[in-house]
């Protein structure tokens, strides 16, 4: 009898309780609670488990503990706990489904993973797992309450419009998107059609010059402007207006900025958020 996995999904009906647990810790972890809510939203819309929820032996309940995995044209790894992540090494040290086999992907990662939970888990991948390290990004957490998000007055250029994002955009946005890899259109088509994303389009030619998606947490990703329509306020509007539309779902808007992105950092902090400390993103193979 094959033995059981440390890992055990969380079933669907607990994740409510799950996402109950975080609520109250928006103002230092906002991310963490849209995570689960975009899942349960994903559950809705789509009868496939792109994003599967685990906890270590379903311990779940005593400190909130669960890992996210995204595994469709990635191997993305979010992971979170309110307790002191004692579970965390032990179930990457153990689990099978961590350490996939002929993972059809070209990168695996952590994801967004708070400092805290971080570096004990960095040397088990390295050193005990043997992984390749190819990139690790620490990035700045900045967020906005939702109160404060509503108070956003949002003036857009004359000459642009918003709209929302459609798959048809997935080509464009990966063509120009810094951290691109093979077949990373295909995730982004899904993060448009699960969550949507909003773009800034000309008026003179409905040419996209500015664009914002939604992760897999339901949070700012991939915020980008064309060369040649820069410092014109493009980004701000779009992290305003989609800030507000976090807000009407309850979220306190997110956004992890990588360290050197200096004019996002700016952005960010002239826009009122609240800067929440380091996360990391790191890739391995």
């Amino acid at each position: 009898m094959a033995e059981e996995d440390i890992l055990v999904d969380i079933p669907d009906e607990n994740l409510p309780e799950l996402a109950e647990m975080y609520k109250k810790h928006q103002d230092w972890a906002p991310h963490v609670y849209s995570t689960i809510m975009t899942g349960l939203e994903w559950r809705k819309k789509k009868n496939e488990k792109y994003m599967i929820f685990m906890s270590p032996n379903g311990c779940w309940k005593e400190d909130g503990i669960f890992f996210l995995l995204l595994a469709y044209n990635a191997f993305d790894i979010f992971y979170f706990t309110l307790g002191d992540g004692e579970n965390i090494c032990e179930a990457f040290r153990r689990s099978k489904i961590l350490q996939p086999k002929g993972c059809n992907t070209s990168r695996e990662s952590l994801y967004c993973i708070h400092q805290k939970l971080y570096t004990p888990v960095r040397e088990v991948i390295i050193k005990e797992m043997g992984k390749t390290l190819m990139a690790e990004h620490p990035s700045h957490m900045f967020s906005i309450s939702s109160d404060e998000a509503l108070k956003f007055q949002i003036q857009c250029p004359e000459e642009v419009y918003i709209k929302h994002l459609d798959t048809t955009h997935a080509d464009f946005v990966n063509s120009l998107w810094l951290g691109r890899y093979e077949n990373a259109e295909k995730l982004l088509s899904l993060l448009i059609e699960m969550n949507g994303g909003y773009g800034l389009f000309l008026k003179s030619n409905d040419q996209l010059v500015s664009w914002v998606l939604l992760s897999m947490m339901g949070q700012l990703t991939i915020l980008q402007t064309l060369d040649g329509y820069k410092r014109k306020g493009y980004a701000s509007v779009l992290v305003k207006y989609i800030s507000v539309e976090l807000a009407k779902k309850g979220y306190n808007a997110f956004g992890a900025v990588f360290a050197e992105n200096v004019a996002s950092v700016a952005m960010f902090e002239k826009l009122g958020f609240k800067y929440l400390g380091i996360a990391v993103y790191l890739f391995y193979k």
